[in-house]
């Protein structure tokens, strides 16, 4: 029997178009399209939810390891921490910086249908894991809100945390500093 996790890679919200959304975000927060290895990371990078049963839970918030150690081995260590990096959780657990990737990954959930989102990650399971424990858990008022309407403001707070930290890699020390001034 599939997992939430591996049901998330077959149809749910990680599924292959999830990664065409992230190649998208990367065109447009990076101003071109992901080198060879660059989209190969991408493909990998949630490969790791193959098995888990909660996909926030302590099996969830591992799956960066497994993209991560094959692309070690196909592209180098720069790509496997492209891909440690891209999850908050594990960077944070494995006292790693986040990556280009984490930024996109956000970023992705503005090329989604809400729609459709909710729709297939209802059907996996995954919509109901989310909504128990996005953040800070369920609130009374949040359980007469529609699965669409939860995703649209879960995709503005991604974009949000997407933007910030495109902010933060892309320009730390403000714009002037990207300009020498």
């Amino acid at each position: 029997m599939f997992t939430v996790g591996t049901w998330s890679l077959i149809a749910g919200a990680h599924w292959p178009p999830h990664y065409l959304a992230v190649a998208l975000a990367w065109r447009w927060l990076y101003g071109a399209w992901p080198t060879w290895r660059e989209a190969l990371a991408i493909a990998l990078h949630d490969i790791g939810y193959i098995g888990c049963k909660e996909m926030d839970g302590s099996d969830g918030t591992r799956h960066p390891e497994l993209g991560g150690k094959i692309a070690d081995f196909l592209l180098g260590k720069e790509y496997g921490d492209l891909i440690r990096g891209h999850s908050q959780g594990y960077a944070d657990l494995a006292k790693v910086p986040t990556s280009k990737l984490y930024a996109v990954d956000k970023l992705a959930a503005v090329f989604e249908s809400a729609r459709f989102y909710a729709f297939r990650t209802s059907l996996t399971g995954e919509l109901a894991q989310y909504r128990a424990t996005s953040h800070g858990g369920a609130k009374r008022k949040d359980a007469q809100v529609s699965n669409v309407e939860w995703f649209r403001v879960i995709r503005c707070r991604m974009a949000r945390g997407g933007l910030t930290a495109a902010i933060n890699l892309l320009a730390p020390d403000g714009l002037g500093s990207v300009h020498g001034r």
